[in-house]
Formats: C-alpha cells, structure tokens, sequence
C-alpha cells in the first residue's frame, strides 16, 4: 500500500512517549508528533535521563519525531512584556525537547493566536485590531523570528493555518525567506459552511515550497474536525493531488485521536493514493 513517505500521528491519549515509539514501530508508522498541550508532555516534566532514553529507543527503532507546541491559552500576538516572555520561554523549552530527543532534524508546530479584539456597540466588530495594527504585526514577527533562531538549525518552526487573517499572512510571508515554515492543516482551511477560505487556500498553493508539515484528519458536521478520513465531509483527492507535486516530502500528521482511529485514516489514504496512483 502506498502510504506517505514521512507519516506520524498525533500523540495526545498514549501512556507514555516511550509506548508512543514502541506502537508507531509496530504499526506503520515512521514517526510521531506528541502535543506538548498534554501536561505528562510538558518539558519540564521529560527530565534528562529519559531524554536520553527516548533518543535511544527512537533511534533502535528508527521512529522520528515532530512536536505541536502548546495551542491553547497562548498567544504569540501577546504584548504584555512578563506574558510574553514566559510564553516564549516555554516556547524555547519545547524547542529544546526537540533539539534533544530527535536523533535527526525535526519540526515544532506553533499557532499564531489571536490579537484582542473589542467590539463596538452597534457593529458587529470593532476596528481596534486595524487600529493597532503594526503593534499586533510587530509583535507577532519578533515573537516568531526569536523562536526561528532559537531553534536554528536543527529544529525547524512551522506556523500552522487556524485562525489566519490578512496581518499573519502578511507576516508569514515576510517571515519564510528567514527560516519560517508552514504547516498546512487541510481541514482548517473550511470556515462556515464548510465553504474553502479562499485567501488562505491561495496563499498555501503559491507558497507550497515552505510546507514542513501537514495535518491530516476530517470534519464531520456533528462532531466537527479531527475525525477519521472518510468519514466527514472533505474531498481529499484535490489535496493528495496538490501534495503529491510538492518539491520537497513534508511530514505528515494524522490529527486523529485516539491512535487506533489514526491507524485507520491512515489505511484509507493509503487505499486512496493506490486508487489515484500518487506518491506522497
């Protein structure tokens, strides 16, 4: 069967990082992205010595490795100086654990977040953010370009595609000529509706030579994303088509929880690029 070159799922119900390397070994996999937004994964809490043993077993069984910084309660748009720097320099240890379990070169995955909007009385939004627009862009591209260099060269640092407006755009193309990466969610690209978000769709396509990695899962109009392939409402053969041309192999995640539904999005993709005769 053909199954994505560099193929890993996304770690967030297993036991232990350690029984992560094990299952993915024994299950088709060739890597594994563990969400530091599950506490047991937390840096601070991977202490040295089992560092040196997850490097280990990873390397004996020849899994690698990729990371989804924390998503949720963060913000990369935040201005409040003691926030900000405690968001980075968590930011940094998770690029650390990086650094030192990977045998090879690997990718943090980060979100932009959001900047503070403030609606005004009668409108249905404010303009405060338009406002204060080259403070949030600023922001932004310094938090990101500290990040960049930090992690510089083994760890590569890739902005995923939720919640993007024109100003992250507008930074992230700035950014990609200095190291930035992208992580190209397909589901995330659905707004309302299910309708493409149009913008975002372009500006991946013309900038398809930065994709570092790509998230894999679909949407369901009750239970909405991270389902099993198939089993939603996204047409996947456009994607498979438009990744199979990329000039370079990204890793591809499949954002399906628990495991074992993982393990079956990633047989349809596989029975699905047989069918399309597309190499990934």
């Amino acid at each position: 069967m053909r199954f994505p070159n560099n193929r890993a799922y996304h770690v967030i119900y297993d036991d232990s990082l350690a029984d992560a390397v094990r299952y993915a070994a024994e299950n088709n996999w060739t890597s594994i992205v563990p969400d530091i937004g599950v506490p047991a994964f937390s840096p601070e809490k991977v202490l040295p010595e089992e560092r040196s043993q997850l490097r280990e077993v990873s390397r004996s069984l020849s899994i690698g490795w990729g990371f989804h910084a924390a998503g949720d309660n963060v913000s990369l748009f935040s201005t409040y100086p003691p926030i900000r720097a405690g968001i980075l320099q968590y930011f940094k240890q998770t690029i650390n654990l990086a650094r030192e379990i990977s045998v090879g070169p690997t990718n943090v995955v980060v979100h932009a977040g959001v900047p503070p909007k403030f609606r005004k009385a009668r409108n249905q939004a404010g303009d405060f953010t338009e406002i204060h627009h080259e403070t949030y862009a600023k922001t932004l591209r310094e938090s990101l370009t500290e990040l960049i260099e930090h992690a510089f060269p083994h760890v590569k640092i890739a902005i995923e595609n939720t919640g993007w407006t024109p100003l992250i755009r507008d930074v992230v193309r700035q950014l990609l000529p200095r190291g930035l990466r992208i992580c190209f969610d397909i589901p995330k690209l659905y707004g309302p509706g299910f309708k493409i978000m149009e913008d975002d769709w372009r500006f991946i396509q013309e900038h398809r030579g930065f994709i570092e990695v790509v998230h894999i899962h679909d949407i369901d109009p009750t239970f909405g994303s991270h389902q099993v392939v198939g089993e939603g409402v996204i047409d996947f053969e456009r994607y498979l088509q438009f990744l199979s041309e990329l000039p370079t192999k990204p890793q591809y995640v499949f954002e399906v929880r628990p495991r074992e539904a993982a393990q079956e999005s990633l047989l349809k993709i596989g029975r699905l690029l047989e069918i399309l005769r597309l190499d990934l």
